[in-house]
């Protein structure tokens, strides 16, 4: 029987344990600090990892001297793995289409941040604007269009003036590839006529963080909220994280696809696409 070490947590998914169980022998290293797990997977055949749930990148470095031959990892987004092994993920996988847990997160930090920050507006007053109309940009769409006045999108290139001149709400939604890195930056926020609140559930990276905080204290962005930040999984800390007092600023841990029916059918699909 093939091997799992579990750098994540499962046991929480009662369905998902029973069937992975049956078909593994699994261990679950989840508790462990990063050194304990570096020496407990050396005699594994796979490492399940899921970047919630992480706070360091796995590298070349981290399996050496194991038998592990694969990372499983049950999201879209790989930047928690940075090793020359196979990794099997669910990136433009279909099961992707019945997961909404990250889109119904993104609608719950658009109504928190205002509280937060005491400017209680309501949104049937207001234009969205998403930025990325891929599968997730989608679903907040589907999701946000009974709640605003209007609701703009934008594919990255090719953009309307209405969704520079009109977004009061911007969704970022964009998957993380190299030209897309530190996009959302002072130079694009500035082509928005009015002051706007930022939403980003995507990754950390496409944004310049710097330009962001500076932009805050001009009072371009009304303020920013995110379940993703950057250098997630590495040792150097977010900019973001340093502000985070500042009531402008809302920060979740990453949990936007952590609804318990979402990680059960990730982490299941997962496991199917083994070989």
């Amino acid at each position: 029987m093939k091997r799992i070490a579990f750098l994540t947590p499962y046991n929480h998914l009662p369905n998902f344990k029973k069937m992975v169980e049956s078909k593994y022998q699994c261990n679950d290293l989840s508790d462990l600090s990063e050194l304990e797990q570096k020496r407990a997977i050396h005699n594994n055949d796979y490492l399940f990892s899921a970047p919630n749930y992480q706070k360091f990148t796995i590298t070349d470095d981290f399996i050496k001297g194991t038998s592990i031959a694969m990372i499983i990892s049950p999201s879209t987004g790989t930047n928690h793995i940075n090793a020359s092994i196979p990794t099997i993920s669910i990136k433009n996988d279909n099961v992707l289409k019945n997961i909404w847990s990250t889109a119904e997160h993104n609608l719950y930090l658009m109504l928190a941040l205002p509280r937060q920050i005491g400017n209680i507006v309501e949104l049937h007053e207001k234009t969205l604007g998403i930025v990325g109309y891929g599968r997730l940009g989608k679903m907040v769409e589907r999701i946000c269009k009974p709640l605003f006045k209007n609701i703009y999108t934008s594919d990255i290139i090719h953009t309307d003036s209405e969704f520079y001149d009109d977004t009061d709400f911007l969704s970022i939604n964009v998957d993380l590839r190299d030209e897309n890195l530190g996009m959302i930056d002072s130079k694009y926020i500035q082509k928005f006529k009015k002051q706007i609140y930022i939403i980003n559930t995507s990754r950390g990276e496409l944004v310049n963080e710097l330009d962001i905080s500076s932009l805050i204290e001009e009072n371009k962005i009304i303020g920013y909220a995110t379940d993703v930040i950057q250098n997630e999984h590495n040792i150097e800390s977010s900019i973001l994280l340093l502000l985070q007092k500042n009531n402008k600023i809302l920060i979740t841990p990453h949990i936007g696809g952590t609804a318990l029916e979402s990680q059960e059918k990730a982490y299941n699909r997962v496991i199917e696409k083994i070989k």
